[in-house]
């Protein structure tokens, strides 16, 4: 079967027109051809089709090859060029290859034309192979071969180029530091691969999110970031932290997966937060750190005294390593109190960190470190297995059982052997499962729903009562509320607060009780502090009550013995 080859024949002889297209089809070719033999008609032509090769005559009245050459030359054409010629001395021949010609031949040895083209084809294709591998490798070193978009590198270049144009146009640029919240724990639940999606779903919604003119990057991980040129007002980096916030709230799908995911953002602005491109991010990055340290899923803008954060940040996260091998965790607790009999239910373990020169810290001030770090795992299973000690303990010295409640962190609840983890501790603490209570908050449960309900099944089946804490703060989906296999709602201490003046707290509250108890659930309301809210609470048959108006939480010989003269006042 031939091969078609698109040929450009400059010569003026129809004859020796035919005399080519004869030794092409002997050849193996299906010539698609036209004939020119001007300056003027070439130009037509080399713009109407994409040429394989050119074939011109030598020399011919109006026109010559030499001139064909120049032409090539000055548009910009690079295309195979055969010289064909009835003589030529070898002077103007070598003159002809200076000038771009590949190779010439004479009219009558028509037989080395078709191997001249095909050895120059191969060698064109090579040469497109080359260009192509080094586009590519170009490409590679300044784009992100995960998600396309600019990476580091170039994203920096730009930055560089856009400050020194502001600083002449007088006007300011916008940086947001974005980064994903929890990624590790979705990528250590479902893996690599669907972390490698999420990052791509999430480039196309930050992308669709901006405007022209904007760029956006990804700096490796799970973190993006966006510049805004040449913007009149600070509040347009907020709008714009805003539109990213909002883009990514939808969740997203994956090999059957749902999740949600939110993102924290740091801005920092030209020339407020710095005047160079590394002072700029590194600003943004502390402000993202804030974000983060505010709840996550919000933007923060940079302020100096973030730089002095970050500084503490570090020496408390170098402290807390240290923490771990120095012992220096403890628990306290807080009971849990039957409303209608006043009796001790349960009580919630706490962690503390007894800080050998800031004395006690509570979790708000260094989870999120344990977290990042991966010290949450270890810690976690300590929190898990003291508090199982604990209340063995306290039912050998006579306490009635009660159930002792235990918070899980995010990263916690991903890991994948959680449930192998509990129901060690339980079996080596002699502890019966029924007396342990695992915490998780509305958020988490929400992160990977089909991967939760599978864990929480996995918990239920031994024995291990489940709460949802924080309950109404968060995604509140009432289709999953239903399907996971749940004993217990904590109403979160921001509606009990002021359920007995702001009528819209009062109605969260009961909706929230009406809705556990339509589902058989037990109600615990947390941070109950005056009477006033207990008496409300009691009154629209809430189950249980925690907070400071029973008792702080306290270390485990205290609550011991609060617990005991309490037994002794009921009694």
């Amino acid at each position: 079967m031939s091969t078609p080859l698109h040929v450009l024949i400059i010569e003026d002889s129809e004859e020796d027109t035919q005399l080519l297209l004869r030794a092409l089809k002997k050849g193996g070719y299906e010539p698609v051809y036209e004939r020119v033999d001007s300056g003027a008609a070439m130009e037509v032509v080399l713009v109407r089709q994409k040429w394989d090769v050119i074939i011109a005559d030598h020399n011919m009245p109006h026109f010559s090859a030499m001139k064909a050459l120049d032409l090539l030359k000055e548009n910009g054409y690079e295309i195979p060029f055969f010289i064909v010629s009835g003589g030529i001395d070898e002077n103007l021949a070598a003159e002809a290859m200076k000038a771009g010609a590949q190779d010439y031949v004479m009219k009558h040895n028509l037989t080395r034309l078709v191997p001249a083209i095909e050895r120059e084809l191969r060698e064109v294709e090579v040469r497109r192979d080359r260009s192509r591998a080094e586009a590519t490798v170009e490409h590679q070193a300044h784009y992100d071969l995960l998600t396309n978009l600019p990476n580091r590198t170039t994203f920096k270049d730009r930055l560089t180029v856009a400050l020194a144009q502001t600083g002449r146009n007088r006007k300011m640029l916008g940086i947001l530091f974005v980064d994903l919240d929890r990624f590790k724990t979705i990528v250590d639940t479902l893996g690599h691969t669907i972390g490698d999606k999420l990052l791509r779903g999430v480039a196309e919604r930050l992308r669709a999110s901006l405007e022209d003119g904007d760029t956006l990057a990804r700096m490796g991980g799970d973190e993006f970031v966006i510049l805004l040129s040449q913007i009149n007002r600070a509040d347009r980096a907020v709008r714009v932290a805003q539109r990213v916030l909002d883009a990514i709230k939808p969740p997203f799908h994956f090999d059957q997966h749902e999740l949600h995911v939110t993102m924290s953002i740091g801005i920092t602005l030209y020339p407020y937060d710095g005047e160079d491109a590394d002072t700029l991010l590194r600003n943004a990055d502390s402000a993202l750190y804030r974000a983060k340290e505010q709840g996550r899923n919000n933007y923060q803008l940079y302020t100096p005294a973030m730089n002095a954060r970050a500084f503490e940040r570090l020496a408390l996260e170098n402290s807390l390593r240290r923490a771990v091998e120095r012992k220096e965790f403890l628990l306290h607790y807080q009971p849990q109190v039957d409303m209608q009999t006043r009796t001790v239910m349960g009580i919630e373990a706490l962690l503390r960190w007894q800080h050998p020169d800031l004395g006690l810290v509570y979790p708000a001030e260094f989870i999120s470190i344990a977290e990042e770090t991966g010290l949450i795992t270890q810690l976690g299973e300590w929190v898990i297995r003291t508090a199982c000690v604990q209340n063995k303990a306290w039912q050998k010295a006579g306490l009635p059982p009660m159930t002792v409640a235990v918070n899980l962190s995010a990263r916690q609840f991903q890991q994948q052997d959680l449930v192998e983890t509990v129901a060690r501790i339980l079996k080596e603490t002699d502890l019966d499962p029924r007396w342990l209570e695992i915490e998780i908050t509305e958020g988490i449960a929400m992160q990977n729903a089909d991967y939760t309900n599978v864990l929480l099944r996995g918990l239920k089946s031994m024995g291990v009562k489940v709460a949802l804490d924080d309950f109404g703060t968060g995604y509140s989906s009432l289709s999953y509320l239903k399907k996971f296999p749940i004993d217990t709602l904590k109403i979160d201490q921001s509606f009990v607060r002021d359920l007995t003046t702001d009528p819209n707290d009062a109605a969260i509250a009961n909706a929230v009780i009406v809705l556990a108890h339509s589902l058989k659930l037990k109600v615990v309301a947390e941070g109950v502090e005056t009477r006033e809210q207990e008496t409300y609470l009691r009154e629209h048959h809430c189950d249980i009550s925690q907070g400071f108006l029973f008792s702080n939480p306290l270390a485990a010989s205290p609550l011991e013995s609060l617990i005991r003269r309490h037994l002794q006042k009921v009694v």
